[in-house]
């Protein structure tokens, strides 16, 4: 197989255009801080993670076909369960599925957006890395303590 690729940067957009086995794909994808308003940190990214619950599922067999969904085990969330807690995460897509013979249905589906969970994630170890640095220092200062009182 043949693949022929092509990536260029200009300002603050990256454009890559792929060329395999007779297939053009293109790609854009902006970049830089000067294309984001409103920049705020996030916070409580602990609290919120440790209310997610992580599982282990497969899709009902019908909806393997009818909605493209993979089959065998899948890691993931409940997405109603993920928009309790982050619902800029979730989105509402709407997917044509078969309903007979020529005829199709519009049914619509929660997805989660994985990849918008890794700065919350990445904020949620931060938290957690600085409560056991300060559990250390804690650690540290009570040994002390206590070597004196010997």
């Amino acid at each position: 197989m043949n693949t022929l690729g092509l990536k260029t940067t200009v300002g603050a957009f990256t454009l890559a255009i792929l060329l395999s086995a007779g297939t053009l794909s293109a790609q854009t994808k902006k970049t830089g801080t000067d294309l984001r308003t409103d920049v705020q940190p996030i916070t409580n990214s602990l609290s919120k993670i440790s209310q997610l619950e992580p599982l282990t599922f497969k899709y009902k067999q019908e909806d393997i076909k009818k909605l493209n969904l993979p089959a065998g085990l899948q890691y993931g969330f409940i997405p109603e369960d993920v928009q309790r807690v982050l619902p800029e995460v979730v989105k509402n897509e709407s997917k044509m599925i078969p309903a007979g013979k020529n005829a199709f249905k519009t049914t619509s589906v929660k997805n989660i957006d994985l990849e918008a969970l890794i700065p919350v994630l990445v904020g949620s170890i931060k938290e957690q890395q600085a409560e056991i640095e300060a559990l250390k220092k804690e650690i540290q200062s009570l040994k002390s303590v206590a070597a004196v009182g010997n």
